[in-house]
């Protein structure tokens, strides 16, 4: 987006003994409606917008009061849920210039007392927290100071910053791995452990409950609630570990080296690496902006035939697969009279319109904003099935091939699909929901610019 007036607040010290004091928590733990991930980096990062395989992983080192991690998970893991990512996100160069993608921020941090070294950004994207080597932190956009560690005695430069997106806080984490909470819950650091490589970089976990510290050598340190998904503690790395970043919902991370190699561990995809952007970028915030599987909890799931959209059977909860605002809700034209549709604000297809139809009983209002937590409506296992796919605009009732001249008496009745239902049917098979059943060739074509999966 374009550049929008920033104005930097340098947090004021935190007080009390140092080094890195924890400052009590504060307030209560609301529903988190957008979540933003912090990736402290000392290298040069670029993310690519394509879902691949998860890299493998060794174990790394173990640190007292976290989670043991001497060795690797050995109980089945379940499957992951995959997201196709949005393209938002900040990136923090070392000179303080905070380049922004999709909707995320753009700005220029004023000029620096210390080198930067990892930006936070707040929970609804408008706004970050930058850390700078010394300790000082600066808010930018609507991010709120909560303290910083500037002017306390450490044993080591500060590193990183990870944001508790449940109380607006955020923790500064040490070279020597000493954890400050501000208005976050201190529950560890290695402050104490005897490091194989320094601590680069820390992660929190969506709930606010836990954070992940990575050394150098890739080895992690687990606190709280947050689990152990492997390492590259006993890898021979190209170059040293410099970052991390954790998934939305906490099953995963990613590692991040000096090269920009990347490695994805738990439910983390790889989205590939690339070290040749040409600027030395030392953090990125990743908004959480990605589409997930919205028939994910639906039982007895089967996918039936594409036709406008994708005709799914089964019974339970249908989520929204993106952030996006209801249009619509009811129309009578169809069988049972449910027509939920939603405009998605976010990701690949921002502007797009999404329904849901046919034996749905429709759980929200017209104008409610939605996220992939939203349940849309309950699924009821009866005849017709469950239609879902591209809504023609504004979504009150025709679906997009539909509009278009794709679809017709005729070819319902030889139940072809359409250009629409079979991209619609793509997207959901790259979510981890079945694919829908094509008979013959796709009626039709899409505009350009469409998006593709």
């Amino acid at each position: 987006m374009p550049a929008v007036p920033i104005v930097p607040q340098s947090c004021l010290p935190a007080t009390g003994p140092s080094p890195f004091p924890t400052a009590r928590r504060s307030g209560g733990r609301g529903r988190i409606v957008r979540r933003i991930l912090a990736c402290a980096t000392l290298g040069t990062v670029v993310i690519a917008a394509a879902v691949g395989a998860l890299s493998g992983g060794v174990a790394g080192a173990s640190a007292p009061g976290g989670v043991p991690i001497s060795t690797p998970p050995t109980a089945a893991q379940p499957a992951p849920t995959l997201s196709v990512p949005s393209a938002s996100y900040s990136m923090l160069t070392a000179t303080g210039a905070l380049v922004g993608f999709g909707g995320a921020l753009t700005g220029t941090v004023s000029t620096p007392t210390s080198p930067v070294v990892g930006i936070a950004a707040t929970a609804d994207g408008h706004g970050a927290w930058e850390a700078e080597a010394n300790g000082t932190v600066v808010a930018l956009g609507d991010a709120v100071c909560h303290g910083s560690g500037a002017g306390s005695s450490m044993a080591g430069p500060v590193v990183g910053i990870a944001a508790d997106l449940v109380t607006g806080g955020y923790w500064l984490v040490a070279s020597n791995g000493a954890v400050s909470g501000f208005d976050a819950p201190f529950v560890g650091s290695t402050a104490t452990v005897a490091l194989n490589q320094p601590i680069v970089g820390m992660a929190a976990t969506p709930d606010g409950g836990g954070y992940w510290l990575v050394a150098g050598d890739g080895g992690i340190f687990a606190f709280g609630d947050a689990r152990f998904f492997g390492s590259t503690g006993a890898m021979r790395l190209n170059q040293p570990i410099v970052g991390m970043a954790a998934t939305p919902d906490g099953g995963g991370y990613w590692l991040v080296a000096g090269d920009g190699g990347v490695f994805a561990y738990g439910d983390a995809p790889f989205f590939g690496s690339d070290a040749g952007s040409g600027q030395r970028v030392v953090a990125v915030a990743v908004e959480d902006g990605g589409y997930r599987n919205p028939l994910r909890a639906v039982a007895d799931l089967h996918a039936q035939r594409i036709d406008q959209g994708v005709d799914y059977s089964g019974a339970g909860p249908v989520y929204a697969l993106g952030d996006g605002v209801v249009t619509n809700t009811t129309n009578t034209g169809w069988p049972g009279g449910a027509f939920i549709s939603y405009r998605l604000t976010d990701g690949p297809a921002a502007g797009r319109y999404v329904y849901v139809a046919e034996n749905v009983v429709p759980k929200v209002t017209v104008g409610q904003v939605v996220t992939t937590q939203t349940v849309l409506g309950i699924l009821i296992d009866a005849a017709p099935d469950m239609e879902t796919g591209w809504a023609n605009p504004p979504g009150l009732g025709d679906a997009a091939a539909g509009a278009a001249g794709q679809w017709s008496a005729s070819t319902d009745a030889m139940s072809l699909p359409t250009a629409y239902g079979k991209n619609f049917s793509q997207l959901m098979a790259a979510l981890g929901a079945p694919a829908g059943i094509a008979s013959g060739t796709a009626v039709g074509t899409l505009p350009a610019q469409w998006p593709t999966w």
